[in-house]
């Protein structure tokens, strides 16, 4: 398909206008479970995907009335419905059983459509039977389990069939004049975009009229949680994030064909569930962004960069190597001045009168600097003096296009790319390209009242978050000077505390957990950590800091070499979270190197 059909679109076509769906759990199960002593596929969760608003407990009319309530509460809908048989597998049990469920269900409201979900070997030809009868009187739709056309793949995820019983089930269904939509998982383990690909011709050639596709998920208490958490398997699961899997989704819907409708995109699950992936995006920002990637008729964006708009207004980007955006979606300008800004008392400092030298580790997209030179030149006293440090040129490039044009973020960016530095009436901004390490161990640097650091999240960018790095930058510290992250990665605090810096924590913003503020002035910390968190990462593994004592040293390497020394350490008998031990670390030697 060249455009976007959705199912939306299909429904206000044919009845004027959308039609809600009203999931109902009927109290049924799955071969797969009665197979495998109560497992499913390993993606499964143990409710078989139940609408979150039903409690297993409800009859069937408890659930009629209580999914019109919600849908009433949530989406103002009203009459007719649709009835969505979703749970589990709705046509595993015999057939005057199903006919039962399926009649006494459809006369408690008023239904127009039924979609059933099933499995493809769980139609028997009486069940094909009572799917024909039911869809002379309302619009019927089968949802179809495939997921992937990969026989290996359904081995590994214990499906219980072969894709050949997918052909088989599409076919009589056709037959019987019974609309279907193939339900597929992009990103199972060990498959890569040659397998989606795969499955996206092998589908595309059989009757199916629709397509439900979501992202893998890894959920709490099942199966494949177990393996994305055990090392010797985890790497056969790769969750995708956002950019990767709109990529992914965009190749594989350009392969069906044009008259296949589009019944849904990402997948629905409680985020207290959810292991892996964590999106940043809300539904609606991700449709928005996936949109414009399908429009651009390419799998890949023309840079490699790709623009996002934040809750605040303001436009972050996504970078593929980090596989991360460069801001919180909560806010990008907000996050700026919220988590670096406020934290240090830049605009109390500066009204003081006080010239205020400020080290940005990380310009970016340059929210952070730019944000302390508007502080500045509104308070107009005291002086500030950035140097901003950045490895990619390309960012402050594609930064640039995010402003409107004459915009002072615009003609900052443009001025330090074409002179490497920028001057106002209060403040200057200085530009570093480069390897951040190898820039604060110079000599003859000045001492800073402000350093920020924003690299990506440790687990990417580790090479900014070592022990060896930070103790560089609290040497180039003034004795009241503040240092002010985003991050409350606790081997980031743990680095900090063994460079003698008092730790505290920032207001939240956008995510649970605040940001991490260090000094050697205590009086700079408002929100000192509690005695327990600094126990943890002082006495427990939770705590164990990068490394990088050449200061030259690859991410992989970094974050190898502290896997090993938690290791060492749980071999020693150290706890993961908890042990009682000195907490005078030594920071250069023993078995913490």
């Amino acid at each position: 398909m060249q455009s976007l059909h959705f199912f939306k679109d299909y429904l206000i076509k044919k009845y004027g206008r959308p039609l809600h769906r009203l999931p109902i759990n009927l109290p049924l199960s799955c071969p797969n479970r009665e197979k495998n002593y109560g497992l499913g596929c390993i993606y499964c969760a143990e409710d078989g995907n139940r609408a979150r608003h039903l409690r297993r407990d409800f009859s069937l009319e408890q659930q009629i009335t209580e999914g019109i309530a919600y849908l009433q509460r949530r989406y103002n809908a009203t009459p007719p419905y649709i009835a969505y048989f979703q749970s589990y597998t709705n046509t595993y049990a015999p057939v005057e059983q199903l006919r039962s469920y399926y009649y006494d269900t459809l006369k408690m409201a008023d239904f127009k459509m039924v979609i059933i979900a099933t499995r493809p070997d769980c139609l028997a030809d009486d069940t094909l039977e009572l799917l024909q009868e039911l869809n002379s009187r309302y619009e019927v739709w089968v949802e179809l389990g495939v997921q992937t056309s990969n026989d290996q793949t359904l081995e590994r995820i214990r499906r219980g069939h072969y894709f050949a019983a997918v052909r088989e089930a599409v076919a009589k269904l056709a037959a019987c004049g019974i609309k279907c939509a193939a339900h597929i998982i992009l990103g199972l383990p060990g498959e890569t975009e040659k397998e989606f690909r795969q499955t996206a011709e092998n589908i595309a050639v059989l009757p199916f009229s629709a397509v439900k596709l979501h992202q893998l998920l890894v959920l709490k208490n099942t199966p494949l949680a177990e393996i994305y958490r055990t090392p010797a398997t985890a790497a056969d699961v790769s969750p995708m994030n956002e950019y990767e899997y709109a990529s992914a989704a965009a190749a594989f819907l350009k392969i069906l064909p044009e008259t296949w409708f589009v019944m849904r995109l990402t997948a629905d699950a409680d985020t207290k569930n959810i292991i892996a992936p964590k999106w940043w995006m809300r539904k609606g920002q991700f449709l928005e962004f996936f949109k414009d990637l399908f429009e651009k008729n390419s799998e890949e964006p023309d840079t490699p960069f790709h623009g996002v708009k934040t809750n605040d207004g303001s436009m972050t980007l996504y970078h593929p190597e980090f596989r991360q955006y460069f801001h919180a979606l909560a806010g990008a300008k907000s996050e700026a001045f919220k988590k670096f800004v406020v934290p240090v008392r830049l605009e109390t400092q500066l009204a003081a009168g006080k010239s205020v030298s400020l080290l940005d580790v990380g310009f970016g997209l340059g929210y952070n600097a730019i944000a302390a030179i508007e502080t500045a030149e509104m308070v107009r006293s005291g002086k500030l003096q950035i140097i901003t440090l950045e490895r990619d040129r390309r960012a402050l490039a594609a930064a640039r296009e995010l402003f409107p044009a004459n915009s002072r973020h615009q003609q900052i960016i443009d001025v330090l790319l074409k002179r490497g530095s920028w001057h106002g009436e209060f403040s200057s901004i200085t530009l570093a390209l480069g390897d951040a390490r190898q820039f604060v161990v110079r000599a003859n640097m000045p001492q800073f009242n402000v350093v920020f650091l924003d690299g990506f999240s440790p687990d990417k960018n580790s090479e900014l978050w070592t022990f060896d790095f930070i103790r560089q930058l609290s040497r180039l510290l003034a004795p009241d000077g503040v240092i002010a992250t985003y991050s409350s990665a606790f081997p980031v605090r743990g680095a900090m505390f063994r460079c003698g810096l008092k730790v505290g924590e920032t207001r939240p913003f956008g995510r649970r957990r605040g940001g991490t503020i260090a000094s050697f002035d205590p009086d700079a910390i408002e929100l000192p950590l509690p005695d327990k968190e600094r126990a943890i990462i002082l006495k427990s593994t939770a705590g164990v800091a990068y490394r990088d004592a050449s200061l030259r040293g690859d991410a992989t390497t970094i974050i190898s070499r502290k896997q090993r020394t938690v290791s060492r350490l749980r071999a020693a008998g150290v706890s993961k979270e908890w042990i009682c031990v000195c907490t005078d670390v030594p920071v250069d030697g023993g078995i913490w190197r």
